[in-house]
C-alpha cells in the first residue's frame, strides 16, 4: 500500500496545538493556584491579588503561546525532511519512506509504538521520534488495511474502532 502525504506549518501548528492544549490548561491552573496561594500567605487584601492575577495571568499565558508558536515554526523549518512530499509504502514486513533528498526504510518489529487518533496515525520509532501519517491523504480501504498490518504485526498500538 502506498500513501502520499504533504505536511505544512499549519498541519503541523493545529497538531501541536490539538495535543499540546490540556498541557496548556493544566498548567495555567497550576499557575494560577501557585499564585493564588502566594498572594494568601504574604496576606494582601483580595483587591490586590485580583489586580496582579488579572494582570500577569494572562500575560503568562500569551508568552506560553508565543514561546509556543515560535518553538514550533524553528522545529518545523529547521527539519526539512518534514516539509517534503513523502511516499510512504507499506508492506507486511517493513515500512519504506521516501522523501526528495532521503529514503529509507525500518522493519515493523523496530516500531517502538503507533498511536491513531482522529486526524493522524503516528508511528513512533522511539520514545520522541515519530512518522506524521495525515489520515486525510489516505481512503478508508487504505486506513482499514494499516490497521489489520499494523495489528498482525503485533504492534504496540492504540488504533480507533471507526
Amino acid at each position: 500500500m502506498i500513501v502520499k502525504t504533504y505536511i505544512t506549518f499549519r498541519d503541523f501548528l493545529n497538531f501541536n496545538i490539538k495535543t499540546s492544549f490540556p498541557r496548556i490548561i493544566i498548567f495555567s491552573l497550576i499557575l494560577l493556584l501557585f499564585l493564588g496561594l502566594n498572594f494568601f500567605n504574604n496576606e494582601n487584601d483580595s483587591q490586590e491579588i485580583f489586580k496582579f492575577a488579572v494582570i500577569w495571568f494572562p500575560a503568562i499565558i500569551l508568552f506560553i503561546i508565543v514561546r509556543s508558536y515560535f518553538r514550533l515554526k524553528n522545529a518545523f523549518y529547521s527539519n526539512k525532511k518534514i516539509q517534503e512530499e513523502i511516499i510512504y509504502t507499506f508492506t507486511d514486513e517493513k515500512v519504506q519512506t521516501k522523501g526528495e533528498t532521503f529514503e529509507g526504510d525500518f522493519t515493523w518489529n523496530t516500531v517502538f509504538k503507533v498511536k491513531e487518533l482522529k486526524d493522524w496515525f503516528l508511528i513512533y520509532q522511539s520514545k520522541q521520534t515519530m512518522n506524521m501519517l495525515q489520515k486525510a491523504k489516505m481512503d478508508k480501504e487504505q486506513i482499514s488495511e494499516l490497521r489489520k498490518i499494523i495489528t498482525e504485526n503485533g504492534v504496540k498500538a492504540k488504533l480507533r474502532k471507526d
